[in-house]
């Protein structure tokens, strides 16, 4: 095999490529165009089409400078061109960097931030005015302030429809979550790391599934819980390692 530009005798089509490219410093084609016919170059040897007959390129494509359109800025008044492939026309460039405010403010970022208490421990929150009107529980600082208010505040003796009776199923196991983080001292319990460690709280964990009861809340009880961090928490649904019973620690 000969190289076209030097004459030079290769033995197979690879060593003459690499010929090239290195002696004559551009590769060979190795794509013929289906449009043209021409013999083109693609380095991953995919294209079916050369440059100008790529139906998504030059003319064909909607960004073709040729395919822009003309329209004045509805804020100066300015002729400008934009591509209707990208959105309607409406401001020119200049006024779009220039302008303060004029794209229009989502009503849920208005405002300046608001003081509100969280309802379970009162530390001080700040919110989005919007939010105030949205938010019809108040605001909690934390999952846990939010579980301790539910079960403490939503049922029990303070509750409006509270007979004495069973605490119901979601606001019983916000209780038992919240027991046995504090029963726990807030630490994994298979590998020790506490909640400054991991920067949030341990996982509460099943030991028996609530799938595997007949009435999940019976699966809410301090002996089927335990509190792990969220790396061992996957590990012990994994089965690759096994948490033994608080009575036998």
């Amino acid at each position: 095999m000969d190289c076209p530009t030097c004459g030079k005798t290769l033995s197979t089509e690879r060593g003459m490529r690499q010929h090239y490219t290195k002696v004559h410093g551009e590769p060979l084609p190795n794509r013929t165009c289906r449009g043209c016919g021409l013999e083109f170059y693609d380095p991953k040897a995919r294209r079916e089409f050369c440059e100008d007959c790529n139906p998504n390129a030059g003319e064909h494509n909607g960004n073709w400078s040729d395919a822009m359109e003309t329209t004045s800025c509805e804020r100066c008044g300015e002729a400008f061109d934009y591509y209707p492939s990208n959105k309607d026309g409406k401001y020119c460039s200049s006024c779009v960097d220039a302008a303060d405010g004029l794209l229009p403010e989502n009503p849920a970022t208005k405002g300046d931030r608001v003081a509100v208490h969280c309802r379970s421990c009162d530390t001080e929150l700040e919110v989005r005015p919007a939010r105030l009107e949205e938010q019809t529980r108040g605001f909690f600082c934390t999952l846990e302030c939010y579980g301790t208010w539910l079960s403490e505040t939503v049922v029990g003796p303070a509750h409006h429809q509270w007979k004495g009776g069973p605490i119901p199923y979601g606001q019983r196991w916000w209780r038992i979550r919240r027991q046995a983080l504090e029963h726990d001292d807030y630490e994994c319990q298979h590998c020790g790391a506490d909640a400054d460690e991991l920067g949030q709280n341990p996982d509460v964990h099943h030991r028996q599934p609530v799938r595997s009861f007949d009435q999940p809340d019976a699966a809410h009880t301090m002996d089927n819980v335990i509190t792990l961090c969220r790396s061992c928490h996957r590990r012990v649904e994994e089965g690759t390692i096994v948490v033994s019973p608080r009575d036998e620690r």
